[in-house]
């Protein structure tokens, strides 16, 4: 998209033009008036951009960084600087790696709503977009809008046919801002890396990057047509969820026609003091599905997104940011909830360790030392009624950035997803067992894990790659010992790993050799499915292949709990 195509890879994006400058002063300008002078000042603005701008009386200091007041006052620069800040907030919130709680708790107020476009401007929108006889469409279009928002506003239409509908339309010249605005951030980002050791550490240019992209495809309504399509599909045979229909005629990427949908927000039921019991099973049972089934999800199903209809059913809207898990992760993210509800820490901190991205050398055994002491606080004799799963993987998530490793953006969103999911049983039904509801599906996906047809799929896979490594290791292997020897490669052995356990090292030692027995087992399993071997007509598998299966599975359940 058009908006990411200017983002640079260099430590500065560039900003140029007038009009960038000036939109520069005015952020330099509403982050000082809100106490942040000491981070403008920090990021020599003035000499490389040309910016003057005065510093007397502002606050230099950087004293309570990480408080709650400073949380207050970085959502009052968010909201005065406008849409492309109040998102960044948005988006802030959901990173403890980045952000002490307290900010955190405060960056979560914020509000996108904002004063609406008077009807000229979004007239102009629809004649753009929809045609200069796009009324000829309509019988009735309401001018009033029925909602607005940062990056659009909603007004409530009624087709020729009679279907009534909603018309999303996107503020008009929002691309060309927002452009401006991710130019600005970007170059901040890389002032930032230089002026701050701990801004660097965090890749903060890396994140800001991600936003853009976040940004990007949430102000491109096909990809939201897109989303709600998928969403239809994955509840098909689920009819007390339902998602508005998208009339694909009537939308472009700056408008998107949905089928009006009737009901109450979940969030007034709650304001009432409704009886919203029966409702939250559910709430609970769609947005696990997402995360653990799926591994596709909403990535904002705050009460708010949610409208309750007059059958008790759920229907949920504004489906433009959507998180994403590849089945590694989704079965990472699996382990851990496994490993929790048998409070198996070590497995805890083996699987995080994998789900995360390695900036650097990590020192493991302290990683998983942090990993232990955080999981022995949450759920060490804590009933798991009581268990704050969200409070606990935000707490590890931050912890990870000590330790030179980071959560890909997907993971953080679902540490946010799970923490609204949190936050409204608390708030709607305080004795309710998040982790209990969840156990069905974490139990259902660790059984298909290891059912025939998923072993058989994995070991083919498996067996594959290691055909492909084999295949290629001859046309390989001259240039690797050429360059050990010319001495470009070099093995090196630190004291620390020396001075390892012995017990610890046979440990080791003992599970990567039931690994290796079980990945052999796999591999004759799947060969024998290429014979013509009696077998079980239900599962469709030899006898001998059942047998290897069974043999690995043994093998690898072992090598994981010992």
């Amino acid at each position: 998209m058009s908006v990411l195509r200017t983002l640079v890879s260099s430590s500065r994006a560039l900003v140029t033009g007038a009009k960038d400058v000036a939109r520069f002063r005015e952020i330099a300008t509403v982050l000082v008036k809100h106490g942040f002078g000491w981070f403008i000042a920090q990021l020599k603005v003035r000499r490389e951009l040309q910016i003057e701008f005065d510093y007397a009386g502002a606050d230099l200091t950087r004293a309570a960084a990480g408080s709650a007041d400073t949380g207050v006052r970085l959502v009052a620069a968010f909201t005065a600087l406008g849409p492309t800040f109040v998102k960044l907030g948005q988006i802030l919130s959901t990173r403890p790696d980045l952000l002490p709680a307290p900010v955190i708790n405060e960056l979560t107020t914020l509000q996108d709503q904002v004063t609406a476009v008077d009807f000229a401007s979004i007239d102009a929108q629809l004649r753009q977009n929809l045609g200069p006889n796009y009324r000829e469409l309509f019988a009735e279009l309401d001018e009033a809008p029925l909602a607005s928002a940062s990056i659009a506003q909603v007004h409530r239409a009624t087709l020729k046919g009679g279907d009534e509908v909603v018309l999303k339309i996107q503020r008009p010249d929002l691309r060309r801002m927002i452009q401006s605005d991710l130019n600005i951030i970007m170059a901040i980002a890389g002032y930032a890396e230089e002026a701050f050791q701990e801004a660097e550490a965090m890749d903060l240019r890396g994140v800001i990057s991600g936003f853009a992209r976040s940004l990007g495809q949430e102000l491109d309504f096909i990809n939201e047509a897109r989303n709600i399509e998928r969403f239809r599909r994955n509840f098909a045979d689920k009819p007390e969820v339902r998602l508005p229909k998208v009339y694909d005629e009537l939308s472009t990427g700056e408008v998107l026609c949905m089928e009006f949908v009737r009901g109450r927000k979940f969030s007034e039921l709650l304001e009432s003091g409704a009886d919203t019991g029966p409702l939250v099973e559910t709430y609970f049972n769609t947005s696990y599905k997402m995360l653990f089934v799926d591994g596709f999800f909403h990535g904002d199903l705050h009460p708010g997104n949610v409208f309750v209809q007059d059958d008790n059913g759920l229907a949920l809207i504004d489906c433009g940011m959507v998180g994403r898990l590849s089945p590694s992760m989704k079965d990472k993210l699996i382990d851990i909830l496994w490993s929790i509800l048998n409070e198996d820490l070590e497995s805890v901190a083996r699987t995080f360790y994998a789900l995360a991205i390695h900036k650097s050398r990590v020192d493991y055994q302290a990683f998983e030392d942090d990993v232990v002491e955080v999981a022995e606080r949450h759920l060490i004799g804590v009933p798991l009624s009581e268990i704050q799963i969200g409070e606990l993987f935000g707490e590890l998530v931050a912890g990870a950035t000590r330790h030179n490793v980071r959560m890909p953006t997907d993971f953080t969103m679902v540490f946010k997803a799970i923490v609204t999911t949190e936050g409204l049983a608390k708030s709607i039904a305080p004795d309710v067992d998040p982790i209990e509801l969840a156990r069905p599906f974490i139990e259902q996906m660790v059984a298909e894990r290891y059912s025939p047809d998923r072993l058989k799929q994995t070991a083919l896979a498996d067996f594959h790659m290691l055909s492909r490594v084999l295949r290629s290791l001859p046309q390989q292997l001259p240039a690797i010992l050429s360059d050990i020897q010319e001495g470009k490669i070099a093995v090196g052995i630190a004291p620390t790993t020396l001075r390892l356990q012995e017990e610890a090292e046979r440990a080791r030692q003992r599970r990567a050799l039931r690994v290796a027995v079980s990945a052999t087992c796999l591999l004759c399993g799947t060969y024998a499915l290429s014979l013509n071997l009696p077998g079980f007509a239900s599962l469709g598998i030899p006898y001998v292949s059942a047998f290897f299966y069974a043999a690995a599975l043994g093998g690898l359940t072992v090598a994981r709990w010992r």
